[in-house]
């Protein structure tokens, strides 16, 4: 027996922690690049910092598991050069470009194999060439960013966003259905809809149709369509979840308030591409605050409390987080109604509720590692 050999290890340790610690301090930077305090490195920063930095970090932590301190030491010192790189700590071209480019293709790498060697069912096939795509985003951004290919940036956000979107209605069917059946097997009851593979395929088509039309010059509004489907969809489904009858249960309401999220977000997209009468980029924080964003919150301190061997018991405060990043979604959609300086305090809102909701992840993700599952055996003894 080797004794050389290192234990492999699991993502979510090292990435947990740093996505909300980013997600902490992004929302107020942006908002002081906004007011003219700091200068921001470009005005595609925060998107791209939300979106490719802290989400593909939060999707790195959760499907990367076993694997070798080499990989994880890899992966980190990427991705954190990489968010060096975004401030303008690098300059621009090739070496600011290059350790984005190296995180995403490492994470693409790992998160896509899997699923393109054994996926069977079209629900499962998706999420291999879903994974690489959003690894294309980064590179597409970076060859904006660098100026060969100028006015690249936003292009590769939308899309982004489409994915991620895609992602978590896919996730939904994974980690919401079973959780909120097993809740009510444990009450002597049956979740009748819960795999729902007639509604699924339908949605999935609906956002593969909307993001092949995201990506064709002029045709926003037939991807619109495509969106208003999938938001139509996902309602259907959220209810034959029966999701109000879980509203005692922190860990699976939070869990259904950010699927919840994507209905009102891909309606808002949709409404925005089909009719002109909105702003798209002021739709879409629907779907990045208030889906991407309370979704990613729950399923990290989730999956570190059951990695942990910890009961999901104790989950006030991860649903208190919860209920603050809907508030910051909710104030960030309704900001650009208001007028001048009460815009800028409903943004300050908006960002004060996201961080101190991802404070609060933060704060728990600590405790957790703390404790560790010696102290949920002991726990279990008294």
């Amino acid at each position: 027996m080797s004794q050389g050999k290192s234990k492999p290890l699991s993502v979510d340790l090292f990435f947990f922690p740093v996505a909300a610690a980013l997600a902490v301090v992004a929302m107020p930077v942006w908002m002081a690049m906004l007011q003219g305090w700091i200068s921001p490195p470009g005005p595609y920063w925060h998107g791209h910092e939300m979106l490719l930095g802290y989400a593909f970090a939060v999707v790195s932590g959760y499907l990367i598991t076993r694997v070798s301190a080499v990989t994880v030491g890899l992966l980190f010192f990427s991705w954190l050069v990489a968010r060096l790189a975004a401030f303008g700590f690098m300059g621009e071209g090739l070496p600011a470009a290059l350790p984005g480019l190296i995180f995403a293709g490492l994470v693409a790498y790992f998160t896509a194999s899997p699923f393109l060697r054994a996926a069977k069912k079209f629900e499962n096939r998706v999420f291999g060439p879903l994974f690489i795509g959003i690894g294309i985003c980064e590179l597409i951004y970076q060859l904006g960013a660098s100026k060969v290919v100028p006015g690249a940036e936003p292009f590769a956000l939308l899309v982004a966003v489409d994915l991620f979107a895609l992602l978590l209605l896919l996730m939904g069917g994974r980690v919401i259905a079973p959780a909120v059946a097993g809740h009510f097997h444990r009450r002597g009851e049956v979740l009748a809809a819960r795999v729902q593979p007639r509604l699924e395929r339908m949605a999935i088509l609906c956002m593969l149709g909307m993001i092949i039309l995201d990506m064709i010059p002029g045709a926003a509004p037939a991807g619109g369509i495509f969106a208003l489907g999938a938001s139509a969809v996902t309602a259907i489904r959220a209810w034959r979840w029966r999701l109000w009858r879980v509203l005692d249960t922190p860990h699976l309401w939070a869990l259904g308030l950010g699927y919840l999220w994507l209905v009102p977000g891909l309606g808002l997209k949709g409404w925005a591409q089909l009719t002109g009468s909105l702003s798209l980029d002021w739709a879409l924080h629907g779907v990045t605050v208030g889906a991407l964003g309370t979704l990613t919150l729950v399923v990290m301190a989730r999956t570190r409390l059951q990695r942990s061997r910890q009961g999901l018991e104790d989950f006030r405060d991860i649903g208190a987080a919860a209920l603050g990043v809907s508030l910051a979604a909710i104030l960030r959609l309704g900001a650009p109604l208001a007028d001048g300086e009460y815009m800028f305090l409903l943004l300050w809102g908006s960002a004060i509720a996201w961080s101190v909701a991802f404070s609060l992840l933060l704060r728990r993700l600590i405790l957790i590692h703390r404790k560790g599952p010696e102290g949920a055996r002991k726990r279990r003894e008294y």
